[in-house]
């Protein structure tokens, strides 16, 4: 990870292993480095935070039978969850997998939930929100007669 850093002229100062992904975070370039440690080619993307307009936490359930809530607990329908990207243009998003079922022990849900809504409230911080329109200042003169 830190020899990439260096090709990519990047220095991180936090990173998370995320089962097959790895990301790291160069603060001071507001860069977020996605790295793919599954596949032997390293393949790689970054998340330009200026780029971004929100991120948030998203959790995808499966169906809930009526009843089932009965039996089981809430976190046994959950399917995933993810650290989600939305960028200024419309349409482009990124979906970084915090938690899988199947790829992840349910006795692991507390802390990777934890792991992305630390994430997401550091990386939200960064992101710079754009402003649109024209800002006017007025000023008024009171005057004593």
């Amino acid at each position: 990870m830190s020899e990439l850093g260096s090709k990519l002229n990047l220095s991180f100062s936090s990173h998370v292993s995320l089962g097959s992904k790895m990301i790291a975070l160069d603060g001071i370039k507001r860069k977020l480095l996605v790295l793919d440690i599954n596949n032997a080619s390293n393949e790689y993307y970054i998340i330009q935070l200026d780029e971004v307009k929100v991120i948030s936490v998203k959790k995808n359930y499966s169906g809930i039978q009526p009843g089932e809530l009965n039996k089981k607990g809430f976190e046994e329908f959950l399917e995933t969850i993810f650290l989600y990207f939305e960028y200024r243009d419309k349409g482009h998003t990124v979906a970084l997998p915090f938690y899988e079922r199947g790829k992840n022990s349910v006795s692991n849900l507390p802390m990777l939930e934890r792991n992305a809504r630390n994430w997401q409230m550091i990386l939200s911080k960064m992101i710079t929100p754009k402003t649109t329109g024209v800002f006017k200042e007025t000023s008024r003169v009171l005057s004593t007669a």
